[in-house]
């Protein structure tokens, strides 16, 4: 037997072990056999992946901060990075020197595989659900069908959800191929949250409650892909054809700049028109949605809070004119103009609030079956 041959057999051990039900927690324990020393594979952010034996303690912070030489402890470890598409995703660190440099190495190669395995089955789930995701946002397929099929990736379309959008300056493979959760690729399971990239930005669709603490994960992940992230989050929202405005209200909220925003009530205007125009949404399903607070009190209360709103905009917003075209005497008006502003949380009298009431009740007199094109034939409240 040559000096060689007990090294070919270190680095058979260790490939065998990818064979494994749990190829990483084998690969690991078989270099603890070799060598008696702990093991660990920890993630960039300090996240102890697998560790052999199992309560061995491990300065993580301070193991992936460093970008030691070869043969140079840290922290009483040798450490190797482990890559996933060339981009240092993890850290093997092994505690002494009894593991030689060249078989810690081709560990790190291993793990590396087993990682850019895992990760090539997930991106094939999320090219699969950024299809379907892209279709919904199009209303390419029914609300029937669409719901369908995002209940194959495990959402239930009847409950509320928020739609969480980001971008950032990088190329779209980069982002696309980037690991942003190494446990779900460890686990064989579905991402924790439904993400997928559609149109070269992330899109995570999220339970209700979950929108703005997911948001802030997902930005500090883009900022380390590249330079101006931002994610936009929408309100919660049920079906659907809430989760696709949900997707225009979030990407919407891109436009604030750098950083997460939250979509605003007073920016919905905005997030119809582009539904409109982009994903063919109806106005009169859209209005509806920009209406509800006013609709449900109507329904409610058999008051007549819409029908006040699209005359007091016919009427050029006079108050005057208002009251005597509706029969009532204008401090009634004034009372209901008042209750208008507290359900929908808008100022009816400045200029943006009267362009989203137009958009809503000219959408809304139009019917479910109007498109974009209705509205620009001049027909509204009359």
């Amino acid at each position: 037997m040559t000096s060689a041959d007990p090294d070919l057999a270190d680095h058979r051990v260790l490939a065998d072990a990818l064979t494994a039900e749990r190829p990483l927690y084998a690969l690991v324990t078989a270099l603890h056999g070799l060598s008696a020393a702990p093991v660990a594979v920890i993630d960039l952010r300090g996240g102890v992946l697998v560790s052999v034996p199992a309560r061995a303690e491990w300065q993580a912070e301070e193991l992936v901060a460093a970008s030691p030489p070869p043969g140079e402890l840290v922290a009483g470890c040798m450490l190797r990075p482990v890559e996933l598409e060339g981009e240092p995703v993890a850290v093997l660190c092994a505690r002494g020197q009894d593991i030689p440099p060249a078989l810690l190495a081709f560990a790190a190669t291993l793990a590396g595989i087993e990682l850019s395995r895992r990760h090539a089955v997930l991106s094939g789930r999320r090219e699969l659900l950024g299809q379907v995701l892209e279709d919904v946002i199009a209303g390419q397929s029914s609300e029937q069908e669409a719901a369908r099929r995002l209940g194959e990736h495990g959402l239930d379309a009847a409950k509320a959800h928020e739609v969480v959008v980001g971008s950032v300056a990088c190329p779209p493979r980069r982002l696309r191929s980037y690991p942003w959760n190494l446990h779900t690729l460890l686990s064989q399971q579905h991402d924790p949250h439904l993400r997928a990239i559609v149109h070269d930005r992330v899109v995570l669709v999220v339970p209700e409650g979950a929108g703005l603490f997911v948001a802030r994960l997902c930005h500090e992940h883009l900022t380390g892909l590249g330079p101006d992230a931002r994610v936009g989050v929408s309100k919660p929202r049920v079906g659907v054809r809430g989760l696709r405005l949900g997707y225009f209200e979030a990407r919407n909220a891109l436009a604030e700049g750098h950083g997460v925003h939250v979509h605003r009530i007073q920016d919905l205007a905005t997030a119809l028109l582009i539904a409109s125009i982009e994903a063919g949404m109806p106005l009169g399903d859209l209005a509806a949605e920009a209406l509800a607070p006013l609709l449900e009190y109507d329904r409610k209360n058999g008051t007549s809070l819409v029908t006040t709103l699209r005359r007091y905009l016919a009427e050029d917003c006079a108050p005057a004119a208002t009251a005597t075209a509706l029969f009532v005497h204008r401090n009634t008006l004034r009372n209901r103009l008042k209750l208008i502003e507290e359900l929908t949380g808008r100022d009816i009298d400045s200029p943006s609030s009267r362009t989203h009431f137009w958009l809503a009740t000219t959408g809304w007199e139009l019917g479910s079956a109007a498109d974009l094109s209705s509205l620009l034939d001049g027909r509204g409240p009359q």
